[in-house]
């Protein structure tokens, strides 16, 4: 009785040390970093990143909305095609903080190395 408790006591443990090994993959999140107007003379080239607009409670890029069941794969496919690894997100004039929020979180779980959300909210119905 006491050598079957000795083994389950080992096996326990070898699939709990075995499963937190694989569980922890290191990926860290993206950088999230606040970007407003400032005196830079050099103009930044849109290309090196790709730009998403927080419309509501869900993202758009280039004027189409990005369903958000969808938002990761997209967002990753994006970054792909684009062969960047930054995001730049902009709000819409009234976006909710916790939409912004959100978008950001969810946008942390993408393969972008860092996000830059704008401090200049873009106008209502206006196209970038």
């Amino acid at each position: 009785m006491k050598n079957m408790t000795c083994r389950l006591l080992v096996a326990v443990f070898a699939i709990g040390l075995g499963a937190d090994l694989l569980a922890s993959e290191n990926i860290e999140p993206a950088r999230i970093s606040l970007a407003g107007t400032g005196g830079r003379n050099s103009k930044i080239i849109t290309e090196d990143y790709i730009v998403l607009v927080v419309e509501g409670a869900s993202l758009s890029y280039d004027g189409n909305p990005i369903p958000n069941t969808e938002a990761i794969d997209y967002v990753n496919k994006l970054l792909e095609v684009k062969n960047v690894s930054h995001i730049g997100v902009y709000a819409r004039e009234g976006a909710r903080y916790g939409d912004v929020v959100h978008a950001l979180d969810l946008l942390r779980t993408t393969k972008a190395k860092n996000i830059g959300l704008s401090m200049n909210e873009l106008p209502l119905g206006r196209q970038i």
